[in-house]
């Protein structure tokens, strides 16, 4: 049998000996950017983005700061030719702590990017830390106490009501976390499954409420600074003039452990969900169609996309990547909302440093493996987001419905 001259091979005590495979693949390039991409902290993960790109704008959140006395705010940087007509919106950290991951993402790609170019009439635009509070902090919600993916309803036209968060709001943050006042709410939750199945439990937790500022999954009140501060940076880069926007938002803590799952948030009649779909093939899925590890939501940001642009003009997906179950989902988001509602909101107390530990463990492990496939998906993502704005550059109508 002939030999696979195509194997390196190094010299060893005068003898030429082939490099293992499996160190190969342990010297990724992936792997290797696994090492480099991702942080620890928030101000370690502001520095990465900064130094690698210098020219980026911070839009300081005033008055707050973070736990280190760091400066909270969201960094922006435009990539690429100022006038392109299609322009990929890259964004971290809508969720605080998922930002870790969405960082490690953002920067992951720019080591890509160094010493390429980009597609003739293709820009990117980087938003870093759009929730910079909860980054910082390890809170899912904004300094308001708002998940800003419900925050983008039209509070003019008012905000959708949920009559099954109303008849559990006493028990979706019980007065303790055991005990017999946590074990009344958890039958009362129960009886309410079994009453109503699952999915109606789904919506009512987690669709979106604005009635209760202690509950979680608040979409608030009126729109948020990071809302606003959102509005600022679309309308500085003109998005609403471009030929096509294609926003890919990073998310995680629903679905298989690693997986990037790419959920469209458009309905599933429009234009622009047909267009996700010749973009991105079968791996879109829809939670109008059911086919999303994502119940349909309130207020998302794909409503404030589609407000600004238009059906058809744009596409705004959120890559959301697995981590952990449910149950250790719902055990989480609870221990963080009761500290702030019954535990008095130190997050510098004993508890509170636990509960920030907690949350940034859940909603990015600190594990290779999960980080290699987060930036492997990361990168088809990319690659195919690039592919599909060069051919809308090109009037290929194979994006078309």
């Amino acid at each position: 049998m002939a030999s696979n001259s195509s194997l390196p091979v190094q010299q060893v005590g005068g003898r030429e000996e082939r490099r293992l495979l499996t160190d190969r693949l342990e010297d990724s390039a992936v792997l290797t950017s696994v090492r480099s991409s991702f942080s620890a902290a928030y101000n370690e993960a502001r520095g990465k983005f900064v130094a690698a790109l210098p020219q980026a704008r911070a839009y300081v959140l005033p008055d707050l700061i973070g736990p280190d006395g760091e400066e909270l705010a969201v960094d922006v940087a435009w990539v690429g030719d100022p006038e392109a007509a299609c322009v990929m919106v890259a964004i971290s950290g809508v969720h605080g702590p998922e930002g870790f991951c969405g960082s490690g993402i953002q920067m992951d790609w720019l080591t890509l990017m160094k010493d390429v170019s980009l597609p003739k009439g293709v820009a990117l635009l980087f938003i870093h830390g759009l929730n910079p509070h909860g980054f910082a902090w390890n809170r899912r919600v904004t300094q308001e106490g708002c998940d800003l993916n419900r925050n983008f309803v039209d509070f003019a036209v008012g905000a959708p009501a949920n009559p099954g968060y109303d008849a559990l709001r006493p028990h979706f943050v019980p007065p303790a976390l055991e005990g017999p006042a946590f074990e009344a709410a958890q039958e009362a939750i129960r009886a309410f499954k079994h009453a109503h199945g699952e999915r109606a439990f789904q919506m009512a937790r987690k669709a979106g409420q604005y009635s209760d500022p202690d509950g979680m999954f608040f979409g608030g009140f009126e729109p948020t600074w990071s809302a606003r501060t959102l509005d600022a940076i679309a309308r500085e880069h003109a998005l609403d003039t471009r030929k096509f926007v294609a926003v890919i938002d990073v998310h995680t803590g629903l679905g298989p452990y690693g997986y990037g799952e790419l959920q469209s948030e458009h309905r599933a009649a429009s234009t622009s969900h047909g267009i996700a779909e010749r973009m991105f093939g079968p791996s879109v899925t829809s939670a109008d169609l059911g086919t999303s590890s994502s119940i349909p939501i309130e207020g998302t940001l794909q409503l404030y996309w589609e407000r600004l642009i238009g059906d058809g003009r744009h596409l705004y997906l959120a890559l959301e990547y697995g981590t952990f179950d449910i149950e250790a989902a719902q055990r989480v988001l609870l221990a963080d909302q009761w500290l702030h509602v019954h535990g008095g909101g130190d997050r510098t107390s004993a508890f509170g440093r636990e509960v920030r530990q907690r949350m940034r463990a859940h909603f990015c492990p600190d594990d290779p493996i999960w980080q290699e496939a987060v930036l492997f998906r990361g990168r088809q993502v990319l690659r195919q987001t690039l592919s599909g704005l060069t051919q809308m550059t090109q009037d290929d109508l194979g994006l078309q419905p």
